[in-house]
Order: C-alpha cells, then sequence, then structure tokens
C-alpha cells in the first residue's frame, strides 16, 4: 500500500512538473493581415499601425504579418479564405461583398455622397452597423471598422474625361458588382470587371483602356506609368472595410479581444489621416509625371446614372426601395445644413 502511494504521489509530482511549465507558458498568436495594394499604400501603413499596437497592447502575445499586393489572393479568394477560417485578418472593399450582402450594393449607388467625411460619416452610422451585423451573421466573418478611401476616379490612356460624351466606347475596369457595371454602362462605358494585380498588364497590352481607383491608388500601384488621363467623376464613394474571422476573434480571451477592438479604432483613425496626406501627395506626383488631370463639372453625370441606375437597383437589390430610401435619407441628413 505504501509502495503503490509512493508511486502515485511520483506519478502525481511528475504531473504536476509536466503541467505547470505549460500553465505557467504565455500563449501566442501569429496572425496574417492581407490586402490587394501596394506595400507604399495606405492600407499597408494602417496594417504597420495596427501590428505594432497589437504588440504593445498584449505584450508581444499577438504579433501580425502583412501580405500586401494580393500575396495571398484578390479580396474574393482572401474573404473565402477568412470565412473558411484559412485566413485571419484582410482589408477589402465592400463592393466585393455584394456577392454574399446585396443588399450592401445601397453604399454603391452612383452620387450617393458629396464629400469623403459624409461618406465616412453614413459608414459609421446605423446603415452601416446594420450592413456589418448583417455581414458577420451571413458569412462568419466580422467587420472591425471602416477605412477612409474616398471616391474612385476614372483614369484612362486615350483621352481627357470632360463630360460624359468623352466616356463612351472606353473599356474600363470595373469592380465586379452590379452596381458599378450598371453605372458606367449607363455612361457608355465597355464595363469590365477584372481582378486588381491584372490590370496593370491589361493596361499595358490593351486589354482595357482605363479603369477607376483613388489618386494614391493610381499612383502607387504605378497606373501612371501606363495611363496618363485622371478625371474626378467621383461616381463612386467606395467603403473599404477591416475584416476578421468571427470565430477566431471569438476565440480569443476577453483581454485580446479588447485589444483587437481597441487597435481596430486607432489604426483607422491613424489610417484617416494618413489617406489624406497621401492624396494630396499623389496629385502632386501626377503633375510631376505629366498626367492630365480634369475635374469636369458632374452635373450632367448626376443627370445621366442617378436616376437611372438609382431605379434600376431598386428593382435588383433585395427589399431594394426601402433600402435606397433608408440610405438616402441617412447621407443627406450629413449634409451641412443650409
Amino acid at each position: 500500500m505504501k509502495k503503490t502511494a509512493t508511486v502515485f504521489l511520483v506519478a502525481l509530482l511528475a504531473m504536476g512538473f509536466m503541467i505547470l511549465p505549460a500553465n505557467g507558458q504565455t500563449k501566442t498568436w501569429q496572425l496574417k493581415l492581407s490586402h490587394v495594394l501596394a506595400p507604399t499604400s495606405d492600407y499597408q501603413i494602417m496594417g504597420v499601425r495596427f501590428a505594432e499596437l497589437m504588440d504593445q497592447k498584449t505584450k508581444g502575445q499577438v504579433k501580425i504579418s502583412l501580405h500586401p499586393a494580393g500575396q495571398l489572393g484578390n479580396e474574393r479568394v482572401a474573404f473565402e479564405q477568412l470565412q473558411m477560417g484559412a485566413q485571419d485578418l484582410a482589408i477589402s472593399g465592400t463592393p466585393v461583398l455584394s456577392a454574399w450582402v446585396p443588399e450592401g450594393q445601397v453604399f454603391d449607388l452612383p452620387y450617393l455622397v458629396q464629400t469623403r467625411d459624409q461618406g465616412l460619416a453614413l459608414l459609421n452610422g446605423s446603415i452601416g452597423d446594420w450592413w456589418r451585423e448583417t455581414l458577420r451573421q451571413r458569412t462568419g466573418v466580422r467587420s472591425l471598422g471602416f477605412l477612409d478611401y474616398g471616391f474612385r476616379q476614372v483614369y484612362n490612356k486615350t483621352r481627357p474625361i470632360r463630360t460624359p460624351e468623352d466616356l463612351k466606347g472606353l473599356k474600363l475596369r470595373v469592380l465586379e458588382n452590379p452596381t458599378y457595371i450598371a453605372t458606367y454602362r449607363t455612361l457608355g462605358v465597355k464595363a469590365t470587371p477584372m481582378a486588381y494585380g491584372e490590370v496593370y498588364t491589361a493596361l499595358q497590352q490593351g486589354v482595357i483602356d482605363g479603369g477607376e481607383a483613388n489618386a494614391q491608388g493610381y499612383v502607387h500601384d504605378k497606373f501612371l506609368e501606363v495611363a496618363k488621363f485622371f478625371s474626378y467623376t467621383s461616381a463612386t464613394y467606395n467603403p473599404i472595410t477591416f475584416l476578421i474571422n468571427d470565430n477566431l476573434y471569438n476565440g480569443f480571451p476577453p483581454e485580446i479581444r479588447k485589444a483587437l477592438d481597441e487597435a481596430a479604432k486607432e489604426s483607422l483613425a491613424y489610417q484617416k489621416n494618413v489617406a489624406r496626406k497621401m492624396e494630396d501627395e499623389a496629385v502632386e506626383t501626377m503633375k510631376k509625371a505629366g498626367v492630365t488631370i480634369t475635374t469636369p463639372d458632374l452635373g450632367p453625370f448626376v443627370k445621366i446614372v442617378r436616376p437611372a441606375v438609382w431605379n434600376e437597383m431598386m428593382g435588383r437589390i433585395p427589399r431594394g426601395k426601402e433600402l435606397v430610401e433608408r440610405v438616402a435619407k441617412e447621407a443627406d441628413a450629413l449634409l451641412p445644413k443650409r
């Protein structure tokens, strides 16, 4: 009996020594964050800031590696991997996510908002919260907030755009999104969906005449090398969101989730300031590179596309009339009072 007790005690002590180091160790996580823009972009700068903040807030428990320029796939592929848990974090445009939440196309309606501040405030309001929760429930992917991208502008290699007539016949790469396609087709464009990583080569080879992006995207991804006309048509405000697999998020201890939420909020605020500065710098780069920049009167563009595309999308978006009226009302309420 004494021998048995001794053996049991030795075994218990051995087990204790095996467990104590394991219990004493601090668990760590290695997460990957992907996006499709250049390593010099504001997406990357925001990602680096987020990684730094997570390292600080978790005392090194959470490390983030950055994967720019579509290294882990385009936005659609990245989102599918997020759903499966094969990827951790990603930055993506909401237009791409319309395949999963088609109601989100209300944010893509042409000439919905007039300024970047108005657009970002709309996304951070009640309808943006509704979209984020709908995305999470349907897909298992959580939005940590919205970036400040601004408007998508038209660039091309053929001619300056000063009137809607100048767009007719141009073959432009657009996002694979029904509202974007409808907007540009209504303007007489040969709207051509294409993965972002293919655009530069397609421009070089004459497969397309141009595309649409904000100024810094146009500069940082070097489209100004092959398409020398940039026009502030401002048809679509482009919501960009910061995403994480929801099961991954919920599996973290409360203190890690708190750090994620705080780091996301702080890095998104940082991105807003960086993005606007980089946009101004991009314009100066364009001028030095000999890019022809035009700022057309938007009235004729609005007159053509807003009624036609809005009416079309009311019939195509689930709960279209209700959501279009709601988003328009919320957007208008954010305009400065006269």
